[in-house]
């Protein structure tokens, strides 16, 4: 990596990891190890966005997660977690960045226009990770599946928490949840993509029309690896199995899609300690 990339990437981790403490330039740029003056230049000439602009989507960002996953969360308590020194300010700052306000986006968040805010460049990390074999059991999932645009894929998590919480079937707090990508996002044409979201369940249940569905994830010899931090970089960790990994070893991927475990969730925790497994069927 460069040299700004390494200082930069250390930058985004510490604001990642202190959302909820005061950040300012002076400090930032001490962790870069830069001057102030050259910093906050440094900093928007490689990522495309001011830093306190980019500590404050990063912040706007968990909220939105918290409005839409966190019902129980008051939209104030929100605002004052994220920053603002008022309800107002934080809602002149979501609407100004979303387009829409806080109440409005708990109600009918647009996922695919919240998207299109996030376009800044991120500094990936270098990966050095330790690939583990496990043997896994067969697993009953229920699950439901997402069928178009990788943008809407919350509108359909939404729907499996809902159903998680109204029936009491796969309870969050007590069994695993999974995600299932069928393909890469960015080498699918939209209307073919397809991720499933899952819980795993000790019993089966009565299928009714609401989407949800049983199944399951088979046994096996499974190569896993652990991605900590955004999983908007977890595609890289993905890549490392498939592309560092795999090639050096005496073993062939089998027949099921790489599969994440995810551990804890967006509108719980920062994105930095966001813990996820990831996991490749073996032959």
């Amino acid at each position: 990596m460069m040299a700004y990339d390494l200082k930069l990437k250390r930058v985004c981790d510490y604001i990642q990891q202190h959302l909820d403490e005061p950040l300012n330039l002076q400090r930032l740029s001490e962790i870069a190890g830069l001057s102030r003056f050259h910093f906050h230049r440094i900093f928007y000439a490689h990522l495309g966005i001011n830093v306190m602009k980019y500590t404050q989507m990063l912040r706007l960002k968990r909220a939105s997660f918290q409005l839409v996953f966190n019902h129980e969360l008051k939209i104030i308590d929100i605002a004052f977690n994220s920053g603002f020194d008022s309800p107002e300010a934080f809602t002149r700052a979501f609407k100004r960045s979303f387009d829409q306000t806080p109440s409005a986006f708990r109600t009918e968040p647009n996922w695919q226009n919240w998207h299109t805010k996030f376009v800044y460049f991120t500094p990936k990390s270098e990966l050095d990770m330790n690939v583990n074999i496990i043997e896994r059991p067969l697993e009953k999932i229920a699950y439901i599946s997402h069928l178009g645009s990788p943008e809407k894929v919350f509108e359909t998590a939404a729907k499996f928490i809902e159903w998680r919480k109204r029936t009491g079937l796969s309870p969050v707090r007590k069994s695993a949840t999974y995600g299932i990508p069928f393909s890469d996002p960015e080498q699918t044409p939209e209307q073919e993509f397809r991720f499933d979201i899952a819980g795993s369940i000790d019993k089966p249940f009565a299928q009714k029309d609401d989407g949800i569905k049983i199944g399951e994830i088979p046994a096996g010899r499974y190569a896993m690896i652990r991605h900590l931090g955004s999983h908007d970089q977890i595609r890289e960790s993905v890549y490392f199995l498939f592309r560092n990994w795999l090639p050096e070893q005496q073993e062939q991927a089998g027949d099921y899609p790489v599969f994440f475990h995810y551990h804890n969730f967006v509108h719980e925790v920062n994105e930095a300690d966001l813990i996820t497994d990831i996991y490749l069927l073996l032959k």
